[in-house]
């Protein structure tokens, strides 16, 4: 039997879950000339999703949209690369001539590349120009976005561009990258621009008065999705599938919420375990959650063992104390080092992804799978023996 639920990569319906209202605006404002949105939230959520749904509703309506992913850019030349790509692809099926006019127009030399599998021909630049002096990289960065105004400009269209994980700018120029991108994008008129992100703390201090990105952007804060209706929809397709659900839903995002694909990957793996006995409940969920703990246990523990002792005293406290971080108590409870040290090694802990906002502590775990793996393998150490479900801020668990 299918299991109903995806989690790896993009995921579309009828795998995907709601967002109606935020699929609607992304896709109206990808058709909107000189549109600027900015669309950021925790990781997780589904905004790469509802992107990828937005940018097909543009598609099927007759316009062109295009994504560039810039998760993996080393360079801004890789930037460069990933809108090329995602230019010659895309828009290569739509607008004749697409790689001959960026060739011509870019001002440096670039190769060409064929996609083995839809034989699309796309531009790139010499694997050496990622050498090359960085204001250079960004000058060509912003001459390739003003290319495809001015193509869009000629056919008279808007093209829609996302630029996801855009925020990575930072790290190649700091604030002149952010500045340096506000200038190209400004004058664009036959662009729109969706600037997609997933890490709030950086993008709100370039979102700060002074900095770049100051007033120019409209803005979408990506949330979860309203529980009563993700635990409808979970059960509802599970049931789908002939698995009678007993309180799964609210289960599944007690354990693993807020973040939808926390959420969905607990799902999966409680059909997975439920579909021949064709019924779940939510003792179900917990085994589920179990051994989603188990199958993680690998990579977490080689991250563990890099932790120093003081790190894993800190990790530990996160997970089940519902008392502050650094107040006398827990620091005596967990052994933890003075209210400095703690703070210092939270900030870079949040830095690494490892710890968000939230919980009774001022923390939690960024994954409730970590979470659980500490408190079921690494409290015993302390002689503290709790569920791997345990949640502090969960008065029932």
């Amino acid at each position: 039997m299918s299991n109903p639920f995806r989690i790896h990569g993009v995921v579309k319906r009828p795998f995907f879950a709601d967002r109606e209202d935020e699929v609607a605006r992304i896709a109206t404002r990808l058709q909107e000339p000189a549109a600027k949105m900015l669309v950021y939230g925790e990781r997780r959520m589904g905004k790469t999703s509802a992107i990828a749904v937005a940018v097909d509703q543009v598609h099927a309506a007759g316009g062109a949209a295009i994504v560039a992913d810039l998760s993996t850019a080393s360079t801004v030349a890789d930037m460069t690369n990933r809108v090329l790509g995602a230019a010659g692809q895309t828009l290569g099926r739509k607008w004749s001539d697409v790689a001959t006019e960026l060739v011509r127009s870019v001002g440096v030399r670039l190769s060409m590349s064929t996609d083995p599998t839809t034989g699309a021909v796309w531009p790139s630049l010499d694997i050496g120009y990622r050498q090359a002096p960085l204001d250079e990289q960004q000058q060509t960065f912003g001459r390739v976005l003003d290319t495809l105004n001015a193509m869009a400009e000629r056919r008279k269209r808007v093209l829609g561009l996302v630029l996801d994980e855009f925020q990575e700018i930072h790290r190649f120029g700091g604030e002149q990258a952010e500045w340096h991108l506000r200038g190209t994008i400004q004058h664009h008129e036959h662009v729109a621009y969706i600037l997609a992100g997933s890490r709030p703390r950086l993008i709100r201090r370039m979102l700060a008065k002074g900095r770049a990105f100051y007033g120019i952007l409209d803005k979408m804060e990506f949330g979860p999705i309203e529980p009563g209706y993700l635990a409808a929809w979970l059960e509802e397709r599970m049931e789908e599938c002939g698995v009678r659900c007993d309180k799964v839903g609210q289960e599944c995002i007690q354990i693993s919420g807020p973040r939808t694909r926390d959420v969905v990957q607990l799902a999966r793996k409680t059909f997975d375990l439920t579909a021949g006995a064709g019924r779940a409940d939510a003792e179900s969920v917990r085994l589920a959650f179990e051994e989603l703990v188990d199958e993680e246990d690998g990579p977490i523990r080689s991250w563990w063992d890099d932790l120093t002792p003081a790190q894993q005293n800190i990790i530990r406290a996160v997970a089940v104390t519902t008392a502050g971080i650094t107040t006398a108590e827990t620091r005596k409870r967990f052994s933890l080092l003075t209210s400095s040290a703690v703070t210092q090694a939270i900030r870079k802990f949040r830095e690494d992804g490892d710890l968000t906002r939230g919980g009774p502590s001022g923390y939690v775990l960024d994954s409730p799978v970590v979470r659980g793996w500490v408190i079921s393998k690494a409290l015993p150490d302390l002689g503290m023996r709790l569920p791997s479900t345990y949640r502090p801020d969960d008065p029932y668990s």
